[in-house]
């Protein structure tokens, strides 16, 4: 698999995969690695998650199709089509490619630019619309800023859920001295079977204390600010996540024993692909929706500092 290898002076640098969904699967500061990705990918990659940080594109977690009763995963249909269509969790880009198409390096930052590429049989099998994206990435010193820019190129409206999934590495497993801060005044309940949102809420100060020996798979919501923290006491800095005004959704993954938090911004969508079997999803209640010719940017910031609160 192609590798794009970018490195700064003083131990910065960060690694892409076009080809796995242009996955910022490494990404150092002074040296310090701060991506979870298991040694075997990118290489050996069988889904768009697992590592790194997944771009989540144009549905964000799961979908299901709840016609019959018994949810099956993945399958959606259009009002006046009937036709099923496969959206795979999380979105198409791990079936696209990516080309770079513009870099800029200077002796403080380098900038990459990449475009997406989505095959006919994608089109076709898991999502009709056409829609287009670039993706931009400029590595300084101590951050990392993402810009995806996507444009409706077709003739009818077309929905397109965004989100990023970074996985974080943090220094170990029992989580000792491990937590997340966020803006949020609401925590969101999920149904255990499908994780789709249940309407119910509970109220929350963001601060989330993780666990030793405990799943989470928590979703957050009603923001108050624009950015998510990942505080990590053993290994003495804080990795934050900067999103724009868009963003909705926050979740925060990390299953039991792993050496990884993933704090996630989203924008809405969640299940929402169901609803475009009903007339008037077009409306943008469920999941955004970009009308044809309309262009819509969605930028995020990874950073590091060595100052943590008390």
């Amino acid at each position: 698999m192609k590798i794009d290898a970018y490195e700064l002076s003083e131990g910065c640098s960060c690694k892409v995969a076009p080809g796995w969904g242009c996955n910022l699967f490494s990404w150092k500061v002074d040296g310090t690695e701060l991506m979870y990705c298991p040694g075997d990918l990118p290489a050996k990659a069988a889904k768009i998650t697992g590592g790194g940080n997944p771009i989540l594109f144009p549905a964000v977690g799961r979908t299901w199709d709840r016609a019959s009763g018994q949810p099956v995963q993945g399958n959606y249909r259009i009002h006046g089509s009937d036709k099923t269509y496969f959206m795979p969790s999380h979105g198409i880009l791990f079936l696209c490619t990516f080309e770079r198409i513009c870099e800029d390096r200077a002796a403080d930052r380098i900038t990459a630019v990449y475009e997406l590429h989505v095959p006919e049989r994608v089109r076709s099998e898991n999502y009709p619309f056409d829609l287009g994206m670039t993706h931009r990435f400029t590595l300084s010193p101590t951050s990392v800023e993402l810009e995806a820019v996507i444009a409706n190129k077709g003739s009818v409206p077309a929905p397109a859920a965004f989100g990023y999934h970074p996985y974080f590495r943090v220094s170990n497993p029992r989580r000792e001295g491990v937590e997340v801060r966020m803006p949020v005044t609401k925590h969101l309940r999920v149904s255990t079977d499908t994780l789709l949102l249940t309407g119910e809420s509970d109220e929350t100060d963001g601060i989330l204390k993780l666990e030793a020996g405990v799943d989470y798979d928590n979703v957050f919501g009603d923001p108050t600010g624009r950015r998510m923290s990942l505080m990590d006491r053993k290994a003495g800095h804080a990795v934050h996540v900067d999103f724009d005004e868009k963003c909705e959704l926050f979740l925060v993954y990390t299953p039991a024993g792993s050496d990884f938090v993933c704090i996630e911004p989203w924008t809405r969508g969640l299940g929402a692909y169901e609803q475009l079997r009903n007339p008037g999803w077009e409306s943008g209640e469920f999941v955004p929706v970009l009308k044809p010719g309309e262009v819509r940017t969605y930028r995020a910031t990874f950073s590091v500092s060595r100052s943590l609160p008390e």
